[in-house]
């Protein structure tokens, strides 16, 4: 019961629109039916235009989510356990960091133009510092232990990287790239919304300005399964990836 209790408030909800809207409550106009909605959700995604739409602001996430990692997480694990290279790096990291990535889209408009290369770029910069600060600190909290028996096999820098901290600090470095995961979404979104001629975002800017309202909540719907479905395969790859952390806590625990 309590796996379907979730969506028992979810139907409550969408049986309360449906009645609220039905019954003139509140104007059809801007709160059209939830049948409506579904039917008209149905259409646009059997015809493949929201697909589309939602395929074009996932793979721009996902580029710039990809990137992201690529860069800070190695960059993040020598910040941990180099005093030097993070001296370097962590004042330029602390200016930059409370930046809102929203306030980066017209300086990216101007250097990339309003094609995918700007969706992307924002996307890297809002992803870059949680996954950063999750590698650097997962490197700050290895034990010296692991450092000193590294050293003790002689592995090179890569192996250690490679094969002691990156394991050694994956609950971090993942609790990192799980807060970066709906950003990408996020803002992928939003800068479809400022400039693009294409995306999910887009498509629901554009069916709010001509009042094609169902078609405008048919996009919140399909970007809402969207997030769903990124959030549950990170949540499961993550989970997987980190299967063998949680057997040592057990055991420890034991």
């Amino acid at each position: 019961m309590r796996r379907f209790s979730g969506l028992i408030v979810f139907v409550v909800l969408a049986c309360l629109w449906e009645a609220v809207s039905r019954l003139g409550i509140v104007s059809r106009l801007y709160f059209p039916p939830v049948s409506t909605i579904a039917v008209t959700f149905w259409k646009l995604t059997a015809s493949g235009l929201l697909p589309l739409q939602a395929g074009q602001t996932l793979t721009r996430a996902l580029a710039g989510l990809g990137i992201a990692a690529a860069v800070a997480v190695p960059l993040g694990l020598g910040m941990g356990v180099s005093r030097r290279l993070a001296g370097l790096l962590s004042p330029t990291v602390e200016l930059l960091r409370p930046v809102p990535p929203p306030a980066i889209i017209p300086a990216a408009m101007l250097l990339f133009g309003i094609g995918s290369g700007m969706k992307v770029f924002v996307v890297f910069f809002a992803c870059f510092f949680p996954i950063l600060v999750g590698a650097m600190d997962g490197a700050r909290a290895v034990p010296p232990q692991f450092h000193l028996t590294a050293a003790a096999y002689g592995l090179s820098r890569y192996d250690t990287l490679a094969r002691v901290l990156l394991p050694a600090a994956g609950p971090s470095v993942a609790a990192g790239f799980r807060t970066a995961v709906p950003m990408a979404l996020i803002v992928a979104v939003l800068s479809e919304m400022i400039g693009a001629t294409s995306g999910i975002g887009h498509y629901i800017l554009r069916m709010q300005r001509t009042f094609a309202i169902p078609e405008m909540y048919a996009g919140v719907a399909m970007l809402g399964i969207l997030g769903l479905g990124l959030n549950t395969a990170v949540e499961r790859v993550t989970a997987r990836l980190l299967r063998w952390h949680e057997g040592r806590g057990d055991a420890m625990e034991g």
